[in-house]
């Protein structure tokens, strides 16, 4: 009945506003991170000497061989963070657009089936609250039955509700771009971790003192490992989700679903409110004689 179609339109109006306010906020917490590991990389790359432990016999040796070994293998994880900052900065702007034309095509939409549809769907509640706590002429004849009038004229359904069910290119286009960027970002966390780690690996002939060297590891090294681990709690999967199951609501969506309950709805809620405003107007009428008759407004159709 008319209830899924007021659950219909409010799955809607909660897909125009996720769409509206986009991913931005996890997207921006996944740059933030990936930029302040390349800046942390880039830091270290342009001062050699933050490479090498610190105190020992192993810190002496590390400032010219060592160092340079290290930088060598950092470089390598710094072109991959730069390739993912490109990657992450590319699908904030690429999804700017999908999810942009989606509210705004949402907006257009419902904007449409506002005097059909949607305004259909609230008129229960909209004459329950008319109508609470009348129970005098004067109250009575105070009840505005002018917007109850206006959803009951209808409007075109077909247009709006079409184009709604014409959005799966557009969702979908925001999840490839989505998809994209969250196999990147899974295939640098994966990666990066542990090629950290082998940067700071001593080199033969010196691999016999790793674990010296491990219990006095450079603090680039364990800052990067954090940073990392950080950066590991930003996902993109709740996005992913939320845009899946936007998917879901648009490609199955029934038109037929949605107007067929309107149309039975129509025909008992038009009975109810042409009653109700002769009743209005009764009660503007009536001096002292009595409230008049409520009687025969049943409810509407289910």
């Amino acid at each position: 009945g008319m209830g899924k179609v007021e659950e219909f339109m409010d799955q809607m109006d909660d897909v125009m506003a996720k769409a509206r306010d986009g991913p931005g906020m996890i997207l921006k917490a996944a740059q933030e991170q990936v930029d302040g590991i390349q800046k942390k990389l880039d830091a270290a790359l342009a001062d050699p000497s933050s490479l090498a432990p610190n105190g020992g016999g192993i810190a002496a040796c590390a400032a010219g061989y060592y160092a340079g070994e290290v930088a060598r293998k950092l470089r390598a994880v710094s072109d991959d963070t730069s390739g993912l900052v490109g990657v992450m900065t590319k699908m904030a702007t690429d999804v700017q657009k999908p999810m942009k034309d989606l509210a705004e095509g949402l907006e257009k939409a419902l904007s449409q089936l506002e005097g059909s549809v949607k305004g259909l769907a609230k008129l229960p509640k909209l004459i329950q609250q008319e109508m609470q706590g009348k129970d005098s002429p004067d109250d009575i004849a105070k009840i505005d039955t002018a917007p109850m009038k206006k959803a009951l004229d209808g409007g075109d359904m077909d247009g709006p509700l079409s184009a709604i069910g014409g959005m799966k290119g557009v969702i979908e286009g925001a999840i490839a771009v989505l998809k994209s960027g969250a196999e990147a970002l899974q295939g640098f966390l994966e990666s990066a971790p542990g090629a950290v780690r082998s940067a700071f690996d001593l080199p033969a002939p010196l691999c016999a003192l790793q674990s010296v060297l491990m219990s006095q590891a450079p603090q680039l090294m364990t800052d990067l490992l954090g940073m990392l681990e950080k950066l590991e709690g930003v996902s993109l999967q709740p996005v992913m989700d939320a845009m899946n199951g936007t998917m879901d609501k648009v490609a199955n969506l029934d038109v037929e679903q949605i107007k067929a309950p309107v149309n039975k709805f129509m025909e008992s809620a038009k009975e109810l409110v042409e009653k109700l405003d002769k009743t209005v107007s009764g009660a503007k009428l009536a001096s002292g004689g009595g409230m008049p008759s409520m009687g025969g407004m049943g409810g509407f159709g289910k």
